[in-house]
């Protein structure tokens, strides 16, 4: 028997066999772990990952007999040693096909995500999608109930980043246009008293701003051209 009879076969054996969902998964994970490391071109050469303790691993792989019969289409013969242990183990003479190695282990993959129960059912996402797609009162309500939704969450206080962000960006620009409008406010209150000590303090007088006093330049004004009248 050739080390690659036909390893595909026992796996889909073992995707097809009565075992638990949680037993194969264990399985074929155990199974990948093995695998990985004859994958690997050092490790492959290497006594320890060519061997393995038959009572060590028999929990996860004995609900599955299949995996045995995988184990020794990859290379494995089940053997009983001196010392009365039962062992996996791969001829010291035999020479691991790497590339084989590295297919398996996409076999591998690929019979896990099979098997692996998913979170969303995709049959109930078609539908979900269908009734949004086709019924636009669906769309309108699904539409409300959000609202009605992030309403609530102000209200109560459970509030999602998204909206934590945008109460922030909304206290900011209250912040700054409430400080623009004290600002004007000041501005307008100076203007105001200049101009009522402009009109009524006899002994103001117009005089060089420190700008011009600083540059020894003074600023030809319309009245210091052409007077009063």
């Amino acid at each position: 028997m050739s080390t690659f009879a036909a390893p595909g076969t026992y796996l889909q054996e073992l995707v097809l066999a009565t075992a638990t969902t949680d037993q194969k998964i264990a399985c074929l994970k155990t199974l990948r772990i093995v695998v990985k490391n004859l994958a690997d071109p050092v490790k492959s050469t290497d006594p320890k990952f060519r061997q393995l303790k038959y009572e060590k691993v028999k929990a996860k792989i004995s609900p599955c007999p299949a995996a045995i019969d995988y184990m020794k289409a990859i290379g494995f013969s089940q053997i009983t040693d001196t010392d009365g242990e039962e062992y996996l183990r791969i001829d010291a003479a035999k020479t691991i096909d790497i590339s084989h190695m590295q297919s398996s282990i996409v076999e591998l993959n690929n019979a896990l995500e099979m098997i692996t129960p998913k979170n969303i059912n995709p049959v109930f996402r078609e539908e979900k999608k269908t009734a949004e797609n086709i019924n636009p009162v669906f769309r309108e309500e699904k539409k409300t109930a959000d609202t009605a939704t992030t309403t609530s969450s102000t209200t109560t206080g459970k509030l999602s980043e998204k909206q934590k962000a945008r109460l922030l960006m909304e206290e900011k620009e209250r912040k700054e246009r409430a400080e623009a409008k004290a600002a004007r406010k000041k501005t307008s209150a100076l203007i105001k008293q200049d101009k009522y000590v402009r009109e009524n303090d006899e002994n103001w007088e117009s005089k060089q701003s420190a700008a011009c006093v600083k540059s020894g330049t003074g600023i030809s004004t319309f009245r210091d051209k052409y007077g009063e009248n």
